[in-house]
């Protein structure tokens, strides 16, 4: 099979990347053709405020692109993931144009929010589905990095494409959902529940390694506010228990400077920063639990795929996905989203028995084999891309009648 992935890289690495990486690898392991038609946000530097916005709104330029590149190559599908920011949703209706079946991942919420997240000042938000003004409360409480004017386009964006073009409806063939929980947000909001399937992620066999297991707890992900860091460190203040903790991001110095503060330069708890993968795998396959305290709406963590693939239990918060993936008492311990007390229990509860802690590594492997091994990943894709190629043949049909 040829395959056409689009993607637009954000400016700074991300776990739809690697997930994008792996499914192309994946994909030509197993002899399919796979090229990337991609744009990263790191170019968005070297453009105007006003050349950049209306890229974002309506991008001809990513119609140019593609029609050069299908005039010298040929696919049976185009599977695309991001669209945010250069490459704008005009990438499916170009697609679908040029007679490629489409399929796209919904990676978070960027449909129903228009920055995707759910999340502003501190705490989970829905007013622009719920409250009367929509889409302009993102506008009003600026929450595009707190710019107007990136506010401004992303709710544009999003009314333009989803609401007045409806182009998630016109020319996507199937949606691949991560979770269940992602499912029922869309259908709730008017999105087609026959054209949605579900797929997790997954980690290569390649990827993980052997290793003892130790003491200490692991957390690593991006380190903004959304991620719970706050009851992370609240918790593990008031207990004897390692923590490791990885990642980058706005609230590097401020995790970096709380640690110092709270547990000494080289205390129980340490601030490990970026590090090379293969000492964060390590870490992680050596550790007893990896914590994941997000307080947003998560879809489909691939720090959850990471721990599971190592055995390791997931002690999450219990908000949005969690409970889909980390089930309670089967492959990891759910704790009530920003509470450290709650938190604090569930990690003493772990550390003192050991009965428990291997009957949920148990569990945690059999998930990962279950629902997030490359070769259920594969079968399911396969799958998916076959029922949008047989969807576009049926609709191209009808037309000729």
């Amino acid at each position: 099979m040829r395959v056409l992935i689009c993607h637009n890289y954000y400016g700074r690495r991300s776990g739809e990347g690697s997930v994008v990486e792996r499914e192309a690898a994946l994909l030509q392991e197993q002899g399919h053709s796979v090229s990337i038609f991609s744009y990263d946000n790191q170019d968005a530097h070297a453009m105007g405020r006003v050349e950049l916005g209306l890229r974002a709104l309506y991008s001809r330029q990513t119609g140019r692109d593609l029609k050069s590149l299908l005039e010298e190559q040929s696919f049976d599908v185009a599977h695309v993931h991001n669209t945010w920011l250069l490459m704008s949703p005009t990438v499916y209706r170009d697609l679908w144009r040029a007679g490629l079946p489409v399929v796209k991942t919904v990676h978070n919420f960027r449909w129903l929010c228009p920055v995707a997240t759910f999340f502003r000042d501190g705490q989970r938000c829905h007013d622009c589905l719920e409250h009367p003004a929509g889409l302009l409360n993102a506008i009003v409480h600026r929450c595009y990095e707190g710019n107007l004017a990136g506010s401004a386009v992303a709710a544009g964006r999003l009314f333009i494409h989803r609401d007045l073009m409806r182009v998630y409806w016109r020319y996507i063939d199937v949606i691949v959902l991560q979770n269940e929980f992602v499912r029922q947000k869309l259908i709730e909001n008017g999105f087609p529940a026959d054209r949605m399937e579900i797929k997790g992620n997954f980690l290569r066999r390649v990827e993980r390694v052997e290793a003892e297991r130790g003491d200490h707890a692991v957390f690593f992900g991006r380190l903004e506010t959304a991620k719970g860091l706050g009851t992370l460190l609240d918790a593990f203040e008031s207990i004897e228990v390692p923590l490791h903790i990885f990642g980058q991001g706005p609230l590097e110095d401020w995790v970096s400077e709380e640690v110092q503060r709270r547990f000494g330069e080289n205390g129980r708890v340490r601030f490990e920063g970026f590090a090379p993968r293969d000492k964060l795998v390590r870490t992680i396959a050596s550790s007893r639990a990896v914590i994941f305290p997000s307080e947003w709406y998560e879809s489909y963590p691939i720090s959850i795929i990471e721990a599971q693939a190592h055995s390791k239990p997931v002690i999450a918060s219990d908000i949005g996905s969690m409970p889909t993936i980390v089930k309670n008492e089967q492959n990891g311990l759910l704790f009530e989203a920003g509470n450290p007390a709650a938190l604090t229990e569930c990690v003493l509860r772990l550390w003192a028995d050991n009965e428990l802690q291997v009957k949920l590594e148990r569990g945690a492997l059999e998930a990962y084999e279950s629902n997030m091994s490359p070769e259920k990943n594969y079968d399911q894709l396969l799958a998916i891309y076959q029922r949008a190629i047989e969807s576009r043949k049926i609709q191209m049909e009808e037309v000729s009648l």
